[in-house]
């Protein structure tokens, strides 16, 4: 019967949706898990509503809008946590059947009327909490289960899912509500979440288990940014974003407690009430549905992005003016359907356009802070303005409709506020992208948003283009076809390649014949792009055409026809079959022996690498793995690039050595920073392991700085104690950089403050040792030297020229810190003042560090500063340092209690060389030293000078 199904629908799903083959039962059941899903929400929101205001009565729903606040916001932060920690289908599993429970309990407690006041209030709030919980992981796996690609063309379909949920699970609460009473409803929400449970096993033992890594799940799944609250609090356009949706959020809950309170004084029964909040919730979702099916991109486009914001308030408005004098059912049924059927409609649609200028990683981190926590903030202000103004002054729900005509007064400001700021963004980062050449300028301030943008696509330069078909992509909308088209033909082949990619996602319009012209183009990724385009546009014909074109006499052409094919069905074990993958990229292994044109053979290797990458063919690692002895850099640099998009964990210290390897720097970088934040526990583990090289450990910070993680804060941190001085420098660095990078992520002050404080201990003493050595280097120099003595003063001016190196690492690092304190680019530039040749620009430096110093840190670095402009160390700055005269027994031992592994082995072979046995208590800790090579040398002095003894 399933075949049957399947083999009839197939062929309607891939005409409609470009549901492909290999991902029509994952397809299928994620709609159907979100179907039901959403059902059920429906059915248990329209009976929680009606049980609610029946027995408690709708004066209490403010505490209830607190309440569900409060516990939200408390249990997300916990959940997130959890996440963490829990592989998703256990704590999925958990979900489903705690909630079953949940149900079955709220029904039988309710039925039997115990404790029914308290029962009604816990199960308002679990309502909430689920609904939140529910559809969050539903996306999150979704997010797992499809690649990029996939989610691009299918979650529209699965999403439909949804929408038919939310229009069954209404209707039928409804129809049953008064025959089957609302208690028993939840019994039926029960059975129906139940089925949920095989769904999400199955998808998940059949879409991850043991196929996807840990790295490759992580690096799908889209929670919490990690300081969403920061990056919102340091834009003002998310800030204006994030204020007009807390407002509709708050406006929505007042227009909710005026239709739920004229909706349960105008029906007293229970059962009668869930139905009709059934009813109307459905149809709701079918208003919601059609306006966004037919109305909402003419809206947009006839209006504009700036005054289509305004279609929700003004019909709230309108409706809240109607309750305010007719205070009867139609009206609030008016007022609740103008929130809910535009808000997710012309609404969404214009915010989604105004937040076109935000980077999307940023809008991804934020989002889910936004739709949760600013969610749950703005239902408890909600709640809190009917507890304190409308319970406090004791008005009727008639008068509510003025707080929601002066908040929507206030939501204008920002509508006004963010389109502005939508225009500065958008011509700030055109004019970043004009580069080299004759300025183009171009008046944004005049055209609606879809004019600007169309306005920039024909008239920009290659780098203002290039900025905008990349932003252009988030979004899918017919009006900028017509102008992308044109950009197929543009000279430029990055435009040419990017407007293909672009033109791939509109679905109503195919462009084969311009595509197939495009696959004979002279740049590759033009070719690749058309291949791209013809698999996405043409999938009746997909073997066929295919099949023709690997086969293709041009080697560049059937190459470029692979890389499109591995990239378009990775995750999909079905195609890989279907065109024999596999089979094919031996073919092109075992041909590569006998290709005697170098350019072809340099070129096959890199294809084989790329198809290897692309659709993470684990039995072709072997072939991976010999290319990084290959003797082409072009070769080895692929194939660290594709052992970086494999997101296999195997490669990670195999792609470390490159690190270290000249020439190989960039792309090591890109290949390790793809695997995300998880990467730091094996960096964690390579700085612990003594066997690593200190040259390749140089190297990781200028990897860490490119990830926005919190995490990668507190591993540089932990940098900062390695022995090796240039790792500790690098690690500054790579702090400067993600402080400067990443604003948002936290640097604790007090950890902060205690490494200057030791850096500039070390200042002082390295001050010292080298004043008392140079004072005995000095009283060497004088008459005739034994044989003996010779390279005991070799060794003391080595240690002294040592020295002197390490103070401008010492007074660089002290800086780089005062930089994770106070505005970086200003220590930097400090910094660079004090190397000045010129005395007024360093004087003037340290009058600057002077007024911007807290007062503490003021009476240790200033001294140190001016003792740094010193051109030789004298008496007068030991003293002015206010540091004593030591014996050459305390300077050493001060030398050895620092970190620095270079500095400790000439000190060691500085004592080696006196045989002094005052000198034991400072080696013999040494002989301990997790360093092999300093503790070989400690040893072998200790011994020496026990012989002496």
């Amino acid at each position: 019967m399933l075949a049957y199904v399947e083999n009839l629908t197939k062929p309607l799903l891939k005409r409609a949706f470009d549901v492909r083959d290999g991902e029509f039962h994952r397809a299928i059941l994620m709609q159907l898990y979100i179907f039901l899903i959403i059902s059920t929400l429906m059915i248990v929101k329209a009976s929680v509503n009606g049980l609610f205001l029946s027995k408690i009565g709708a004066e209490h729903l403010p505490e209830a809008f607190v309440l569900v606040a409060v516990f939200a916001a408390g249990f997300s932060i916990i959940y997130a946590r959890f996440l963490s920690r829990v592989t998703l289908n256990r704590i999925i599993h958990r979900t489903l059947v705690s909630s079953i429970v949940i149900l079955v309990v709220f029904g039988v407690l309710l039925h039997i009327g115990f404790l029914e006041g308290w029962i009604l209030f816990l199960f308002y709030i679990w309502v909430a909490i689920f609904a939140v919980l529910a559809t969050s992981q539903f996306w999150i796996l979704a997010n797992i289960i499809f690649n990029s690609r996939e989610a691009k063309r299918l979650f529209g379909f699965i999403g439909s899912g949804a929408i038919a949920g939310g229009i069954f699970g209404g209707y039928l609460t409804s129809i049953l509500a008064q025959a089957v009473t609302s208690e028993n409803l939840l019994f039926l929400s029960a059975i129906l979440l139940s089925f949920c449970i095989p769904i999400a096993k199955k998808l998940w033992k059949q879409n991850v288990q043991g196929i996807q890594s840990d790295f490759v799940q992580k690096k799908r799944l889209k929670g919490f940014g990690e300081h969403p609250f920061s990056l919102i609090r340091h834009s003002k356009h998310l800030t204006y974003l994030a204020s007009i949706i807390g407002i509709g959020v708050i406006v929505a809950k007042l227009v909710d407690y005026q239709f739920s309170a004229i909706a349960s004084a105008a029906i007293s029964d229970p059962d009668e009430l869930t139905a009709f909040f059934g009813f109307w919730f459905s149809n709701f979702n079918v208003l919601s549905l059609l306006i966004q099916l037919f109305l909402t991109r003419r809206v947009v486009g006839v209006f504009g992005v700036g005054s289509s914001l305004f279609f929700l308030p003004l019909g709230i408005m309108l409706g809240a003016f109607v309750v305010l004098f007719i205070p009867e059912l139609w009206a609030a049924i008016f007022l609740k359907m103008s929130d809910g059927s535009l808000k997710q409609s012309i609404n969404k649609a214009s915010t989604e356009l105004l937040a076109l200028p935000i980077p999307s990683e940023i809008k991804n981190q934020t989002k889910s802070f936004i739709d949760v926590f600013i969610d749950c903030a703005a239902t408890g202000v909600g709640g809190l303005i009917l507890i304190f103004v409308v319970s406090g002054f004791d008005l009727s729900t008639r008068y509510i409709s003025l707080i929601i005509m002066a908040l929507l007064v206030v939501w204008g400001y920002f509508a006004f506020k963010v389109r502005k700021e939508y225009l500065r963004s958008f011509k700030l980062r055109i004019e970043q992208a004009k580069g080299d050449g004759p300025p183009k300028r171009i008046d944004l301030a005049n055209e609606s948003v879809i004019g600007g943008i169309a306005n920039v696509l024909e008239h920009g330069s290659p780098k203002q283009i290039l900025y905008m078909l990349r932003k252009v992509r988030e979004l899918d909308d017919d009006r900028f076809f017509e102008v992308t088209r044109k950009l197929i033909s543009h000279p430029q082949p990055e435009i040419r390649a990017e407007a293909l990619q672009n033109l791939y996602f509109y679905k109503r319009h195919h462009l084969i014949e311009e595509a197939e012209k495009l696959v004979k183009d002279p740049n590759q990724q033009v070719k690749i792009a058309a291949f791209e385009y013809l698999i996405e546009h043409n999938p009746d014909k997909l073997v066929y055409f295919m099949n023709h074109y690997l086969h293709d006499p041009d080697y560049k052409v059937s190459g470029a026809a692979l890389i499109s094919l591995a990239g378009e069905i990775r995750d999909n074990p079905t195609l890989m079959e279907l065109f024999s993958l596999a089979s094919r990229l031996q073919e092109k292994i075992e041909k590569v022996p006998s290709i005697h044109d170098p350019i072809e053979s340099e070129y096959t290797k890199l294809l084989i690498l790329k198809v290897i990458g692309l659709a993470d063919l684990a039995d072709f690692y072997s072939f991976l793995e010999d290319a990084f002895t290959d003797n082409s850099n072009a070769v080895v640099k692929q194939a660290i690039i594709s052992a970086g998009i494999t997101l296999n964990p195997s490669f990670i210290p195999k792609l470390a050595v490159f690190l270290s390897k000249e020439g190989y720097l960039a792309p090591t970088r890109q290949a390790l920073a793809n695997f995300g934040a998880q990467i730091l526990k094996n960096f964690g583990m390579m700085a612990e392991d003594p066997a690593t090289p200190v040259e390749l450990l140089r190297m990781v910070p200028s990897v860490v700085e490119n990830l926005d993680s919190q995490q990668a804060v507190d591993f540089l941190f932990t940098l900062l104690d390695f022995d090796d001085q240039v790792v500790r420098l690098e690690s500054l660095r790579s702090l400067n950089t993600l402080k400067k990078t990443f604003p948002h992520l936290k640097f604790r002050n007090r950890e902060i403050i205690n490494c200057i404080l030791s850096e500039a201990k070390m200042y002082r003493n390295t001050i010292s040792v080298l004043y008392a050595e140079m004072h005995l280097a000095a009283s060497q120099s004088g008459g005739s030297l034994l044989n003996q003595e010779k390279p005991l003063k070799e060794a003391r001016q080595s240690l002294i020229v040592l020295l002197e190196k390490r103070l401008d690492g010492y007074l660089e690092r002290i800086f780089r810190l005062l930089g994770l304190k106070y505005p970086p680019d200003d220590m930097i530039s400090i910094y660079n003042s004090i190397q000045s040749d010129n005395p007024d620009i360093r004087m003037n430096a340290v009058e600057f560090l002077d007024n911007i110093l807290d007062s503490g840190l003021k009476k240790v670095l200033i001294p140190i500063v001016e003792t740094a402009l010193l051109d030789t160390i004298s008496e007068v700055a030991i003293k002015n340092l206010h540091l004593k005269i030591q014996e050459e027994l305390q300077c050493l031992g001060l030398l050895l209690e620092g970190k620095d592994f270079r500095v400790k082995l000439a000190v060691l072979h500085l004592i080696s060389l006196q045989k002094d046995n005052k000198f034991i208590p400072l080696v013999e800790p040494l002989t301990r030293h997790r360093n092999p090579k300093l503790r070989s040398l400690a040893v072998s002095t200790l011994s020496m000078l026990q012989q002496n003894s």
